[in-house]
């Protein structure tokens, strides 16, 4: 498995999803190599295309596009060199050189050395120029050699061919190359002088090519040439128009979006870049319009200004948010490379018991922060709790999403309203008593209870309670006893009592906080034992294997 890789993450029941209330909209599925970020509530304007990274952009796409260009010049002109190895013709030896330039651009091309901007023009205007001045030549030579048979209509074939061929590489120039309309005119209109300029200067030079060419030829002649032009010019300003407006869409203030990592009800994920730092992170987003109602959004900005409180490690780092001027309402967060929870046992089993103690640990001194400052998180489970590789040592937890937080103690309706509608609030694989039946405000023993059903997927392999239907998962995490790990794997006596313990149905019989979960964690017999050196080693293993 490469630690490397993008892909969403998410658990696999159906039942995984946040719930706020019955019918609620899942939120934005977290993906292995996740990044969170929030700060400035101003409006921000996009970027302008003139910045470096536009550039960049531009000289990707052209590379692209030249690579193809050089293919459909390649078979053209092989194709023409196989039918002129049959025909006794003057320029055979040419068309090989000019066959073998366009084998050797496209090889290069397709290669993994790097070009500049300026590099690749260079080779455009090289290639181009080549095809363009064979083109001239053979029309010339073609030419002269029906005027010397002295018959004037076998002189119409060779023009109509001349003018056929610079008509379809004007079109191909301005299909394939990504250019401004005042750089491919400078590109295209002169070049189509060229086999007006050769017709004019042959029909001087001999009479019996001034009667095949006469005014009538050379006026359509120069109307082709003339429309071909114009519809490539105004082709390339038109695509040129869509991909600034499009690469303008995807800039959010200082941030370039680069890929699409997460999407859900909720909104988007992407993976971006701050564009003077080159920092990678990513951006959380709601856009108007797409399912966001005020609701949804005034929940978006609830996690936000939840989770920048926070600055514990283990907890994700908010950098920055705001709202664009279209409405769409942002945060950044930091970059995460590995997986979450949810995906490490999906894709890699259930984990050693010192494995798990190591990740346990680090959420409780997560929550310890969050608790202290009034916030519970009432959404922990395997998705939303990240291993990260950070600073160079791996296993890192990294929890995440604070979309259902809620400050104890605050009686605002409107966050009441963001948070409970319904009654429910969290996932109901990983969802406490309290929360299930919403006879109590749930409060810092809730987070407990689902961390110790998190604790129960990482060693077994499948959540305390499972079903398909998340009422009877709920009514099941309220009334029924779950089945000891021990039962269906093999763990320490001491880890089984302390996820059982944070099992317990009743708030009073769990951890009072999760300081005292930490302190039984550390405690265990095999707590200490996963150490850096064996969660790098298991990293580069599995990381080789895949």
């Amino acid at each position: 498995m490469n630690d490397r890789h993008i892909s969403k993450s998410s658990d696999q029941s159906s039942l995984e999803p946040t719930l706020i209330g019955i019918s609620a909209k899942p939120s934005v599925e977290h993906s292995p190599l996740y990044s969170h970020t929030s700060s400035s509530r101003a409006n921000v304007a996009v970027v302008d295309a003139s910045q470096p990274h536009w550039a960049e952009a531009t000289a990707e796409l052209l590379r692209q596009r030249l690579g193809a260009a050089a293919l459909v010049l390649l078979v053209g002109v092989g194709l023409l060199f196989i039918r002129e190895l049959f025909v006794s013709v003057p320029f055979r030896l040419p068309r090989a050189m000019l066959l073998l330039v366009l084998i050797a651009s496209y090889v290069f091309l397709k290669s993994k050395i790097s070009l500049s901007l300026k590099q690749l023009r260079t080779i455009e205007l090289t290639l181009f120029s080549l095809v363009g001045v064979q083109l001239v030549w053979m029309q010339t030579l073609l030419i002269m050699h029906a005027a010397d048979a002295g018959n004037p209509l076998q002189l119409v074939v060779p023009m109509q061919m001349g003018i056929l061929s610079w008509f379809a590489l004007i079109m191909l120039y301005g299909m394939f190359i990504p250019n401004t309309w005042r750089r491919a005119a400078l590109m295209i209109v002169p070049p189509t002088l060229a086999p007006l300029a050769v017709i004019g200067v042959l029909c001087f030079r001999d009479p019996t090519i001034a009667v095949a060419a006469n005014a009538a030829q050379i006026k359509e002649a120069a109307i082709v040439f003339l429309i071909g032009s114009a519809a490539s010019i105004y082709g390339t300003h038109t695509i040129y128009s869509l991909r600034s407006e499009a690469f303008k869409a995807k800039q959010f203030g200082q941030y370039h979006l680069k890929q699409l990592i997460g999407k859900g009800g909720m909104g988007e994920v992407y993976l971006a870049e701050h564009q003077l730092l080159k920092r990678p992170c990513a951006i959380k987003l709601i856009r108007p319009g797409q399912g966001a109602d005020p609701v949804a959004i005034a929940r978006f900005e609830h996690e936000v200004r939840a989770t920048a409180k926070l600055s514990h490690w283990n907890t994700v780092n908010i950098y920055d948010y705001g709202r664009t001027d279209d409405g769409t309402f942002y945060y950044v967060m930091e970059y995460l490379e590995g997986l979450s929870l949810s995906d490490l046992v999906s894709q890699h089993g259930p984990m050693p018991p010192e494995r798990a103690i190591h990740f346990l640990r680090q959420i409780c001194h997560a929550l310890t922060e969050a608790h202290n400052s009034g916030l519970i998180h009432r959404d922990i489970k395997p998705a939303n709790i990240f291993a990260a590789k950070q600073g160079g040592a791996y296993d890192i937890a990294k929890l995440l999403d604070f979309g259902l937080a809620k400050r104890v103690g605050n009686s605002d309706d409107q966050e009441l309203h963001l948070t409970q509608e319904g009654g429910f609030s969290g996932s109901p694989l990983y969802m406490s008593p309290e929360q299930a039946t919403a006879e109590s405000i749930p409060d810092g023993r809730s987070d407990i209870y689902a961390l110790g059903a998190v604790a129960y997927f990482l060693v077994t392999g499948r959540p305390p309670f499972e079903g398909t239907n998340p009422i009877r998962v709920m009514i099941a995490h309220a009334r029924d006893e779950v089945i000891p790990p021990s039962q269906l794997t093999t763990i320490p006596q001491d880890l089984e009592a302390i996820i059982l313990r944070c099992l317990a149905k009743r708030p009073s019989d769990r951890f009072a906080a999760v300081e005292d979960l930490d302190r039984a964690l550390a405690k265990c017999g095999c707590a200490g034992q996963w150490t850096e050196e064996r969660a790098a080693e298991w990293w580069h293993v599995n990381a080789t294997r895949e």
